[in-house]
């Protein structure tokens, strides 16, 4: 059985540029351009897919609880990783939290290493109202719920299954955590500051070698920029309900954009986890 190299973030934490960078990294010669609606599908499902939820277990999703659900997607996993390639790059936005009989839902025994991306929780909440197609005060308001779940409904059937993101205090140090193998921890701003050195330190962990040379060339051909002007030409397939996917990639653009009752609500809900991480 393969084990899994997580990618693991909170949404809007940076998680798709970086596996765009590492798609690059990964292919056999330089591509002249990346096609991101065709870029990293081995990066993509982790047994939150519908599909290959129904596929592996025989059962559909959509008869079983939510709670159901969720015991049953680390042994959908643990199936999707012994029927495929052995190194897998998988992407997350679950919490590492407890299932179903107190299982893991990302399990440690088919776990290898994980690169976990944080950001801060003020610039956060505004990619991700933008993104949900919500308000900010009630973006903030979900990140300041434990346990909080996604692709919940029953009202129509998402793609994706139902996710634990818990708040994002709860999923920052979920990712903190100590675990039976590697987390390395890359703070957005400095991805932001210099991409070179935070995609070399995240292929050193996953055991990729690349020169130098590749590596700044996966930076330039992955640039928010370049991603941005393909979208608006082509869209992209992971795009929000209120526009474009990616956005000015603001580190710290909060300071300007946030009201100061905002800031303060998301500093005391968060203010513990933030300090702890240099973010107050």
């Amino acid at each position: 059985m393969g084990r899994v190299h997580w990618l693991a973030s909170y949404p809007r934490s940076g998680n798709t540029w970086l596996r765009f960078m590492l798609w690059y990294c990964l292919q056999q010669r330089d591509p002249v351009d990346i096609d991101i609606n065709a870029a990293t599908p081995g990066i993509l499902g982790y047994g939150s897919e519908r599909v290959a939820f129904d596929e592996f277990i025989g059962v559909k999703a959509s008869d079983l609880t939510h709670d159901e659900v969720l015991a049953w997607r680390p042994a959908v996993l643990r199936r999707i990783m012994a029927t495929g390639p052995s190194f897998r790059i998988l992407k997350t936005h679950d919490a590492r939290v407890q299932v179903g009989n107190g299982q893991e839902l990302i399990p440690s025994d088919i776990s290898s290493t994980a690169i976990h991306l944080v950001r801060d929780p003020r610039d956060v909440a505004l990619s991700l109202a933008r993104h949900l197609g919500r308000s900010v005060d009630e973006t903030i308001t979900l990140m300041g719920t434990p346990g909080q779940r996604m692709s919940a409904s029953r009202s129509h059937l998402n793609k994706q299954l139902c996710q634990v993101w818990s708040s994002w205090s709860g999923h920052t140090e979920s990712w903190l955590a100590p675990a039976s193998y590697p987390i390395h921890t890359i703070r957005y701003g400095c991805l932001r500051a210099d991409p070179v050195s935070a995609l070399a330190g995240a292929l050193e962990v996953l055991g990729i070698r690349r020169p130098a040379a590749r590596i700044a060339a996966a930076v330039a051909a992955a640039s928010l920029e370049t991603l941005r002007a393909q979208e608006a030409r082509a869209g992209f397939q992971e795009r929000g309900r209120s526009g474009a996917f990616f956005g000015d990639g603001q580190a710290g653009g909060w300071r300007s954009r946030l009201s100061q009752a905002q800031r303060q609500r998301i500093e005391a809900d968060h203010g513990r986890v933030m300090r702890a991480l240099g973010y107050l």
